[in-house]
C-alpha cells in the first residue's frame, strides 16, 4: 500500500471520528459513482478555488474539499470512511439508546418515587382522617355521657324537688290541722265548755281596788279594773288569732295569756274577800 493510500485511510478515519460528513460536503450520497464524485467536487469547490476566491481564499477549506474528493473517489478509503462512520453512528445510537434507557429508568424511578410519595401522603391523610374520626367519636361519646349525667342530675333534682314539695305540702296540711285543732280547742274553752281556771266576777270588787300582783317584771299595784281590761285584751287576742293564719304555738301562748289574766282576777277577788271579812 502506497503512502498516499495510507494517508487517505488515515484522513477517512479521522473525518469519520470528527463527524465530518464528506457526502454532504460534496452534495452526494453513498451510491454516487466515482465520476459523479469528481463532477460534484468541481461544482461545489469552484467558489473556493484560489482563482475564484482571491483574497478570501481559505486553504483549509480548499484542502478539505480535495480530501473529500480523494477519499470518496478511492474505494478502499471510501469503505474505511463508511465503516468508521457506521461504527461512530452505531456508538452514537448505542449511547442515545443508553441515554434513553437511563432517562426511562430515571423517569420510572422518579414516577415510582412520586407514586410512593403520593401513597405515603394518602396514608398520612387516611391516618389523620382516622384520628380525627376517632377524636370526633370520643368527643361525641363524652358529650353523650355529659348529657346523660346532666339528665340524671336533672331527674334527681326533680325527684328531690318533688319530695321537698310533698314535704312542704304535708307540713302545710299538718300546720293547718294543728291550727284547726287549736281553734276548735280555743273555741271550746271560750264558750262551748266551762273556762279552765277559776271563775271571775263571783265577788263584787271595786274597780279602784289596788291589787298587789307581779308579772315577773317588777310590776305591782294594779287596780282591779286594769286586771279586767287585761283579760279582755287577752281574749280579743285569741279571737284575732283564730281569724288569721296563726300557728298552734301562737294560739297556745294566747290561751295561756287568757288563763293568766283570769288567775290574777281570781287572786284579787279572793284577797278582797278576805280583807272585807276581817273588817
Amino acid at each position: 500500500m502506497s503512502d498516499d493510500n495510507k494517508d487517505l485511510l488515515r484522513f477517512a478515519t479521522e473525518y469519520a471520528e470528527q463527524d465530518v460528513d464528506l457526502y454532504e460536503l460534496l452534495g452526494v450520497d453513498a451510491l454516487t459513482t466515482k465520476e459523479d464524485i469528481h463532477r460534484a467536487w468541481r461544482k461545489r469547490s469552484l467558489k473556493h478555488h484560489p482563482d475564484k476566491a482571491g483574497a478570501a481564499f481559505d486553504a483549509a477549506k480548499w484542502e478539505l474539499f480535495e480530501r473529500a474528493r480523494d477519499v470518496l473517489a478511492d474505494p478502499t478509503a471510501r469503505a474505511a470512511y463508511d465503516a468508521a462512520a457506521a461504527t461512530k453512528l452505531l456508538r452514537r445510537q448505542e449511547r442515545e439508546a443508553m441515554d434513553q434507557e437511563r432517562k426511562r429508568f430515571a423517569d420510572d424511578l422518579e414516577a415510582a418515587e412520586r407514586a410512593a410519595a403520593r401513597a405515603r401522603g394518602d396514608a398520612v391523610q387516611r391516618e389523620r382522617a382516622a384520628m380525627q374520626e376517632e377524636r370526633d367519636r370520643l368527643a361525641e361519646a363524652q358529650r353523650a355521657r355529659d348529657d346523660e349525667r346532666r339528665r340524671q342530675e336533672a331527674a334527681a333534682q326533680e325527684v328531690e324537688d318533688l319530695a321537698e314539695a310533698r314535704r312542704r305540702v304535708r307540713e302545710k296540711k299538718d300546720e293547718k290541722a294543728r291550727r284547726r285543732q287549736a281553734r276548735e280547742e280555743m273555741k271550746a274553752s271560750l264558750g262551748k265548755k266551762a273556762p279552765a281556771g277559776p271563775a271571775n266576777g263571783a265577788i263584787a270588787v271595786p274597780g279602784n281596788y289596788v291589787v298587789g300582783v307581779s308579772d315577773g317584771d317588777g310590776e305591782a299595784g294594779k287596780k282591779y279594773w286594769e286586771l279586767v281590761c287585761d283579760k279582755l285584751r287577752a281574749v280579743q287576742a285569741v279571737r284575732t288569732l283564730l281569724k288569721g293564719e296563726a300557728t298552734a304555738e301562737e294560739l297556745q301562748n294566747a290561751e295561756k295569756g287568757v288563763e293568766e289574766a283570769r288567775r290574777r282576777i281570781y287572786d284579787a277577788e279572793a284577797r278582797y274577800q278576805r280583807e272585807t271579812a276581817a273588817t
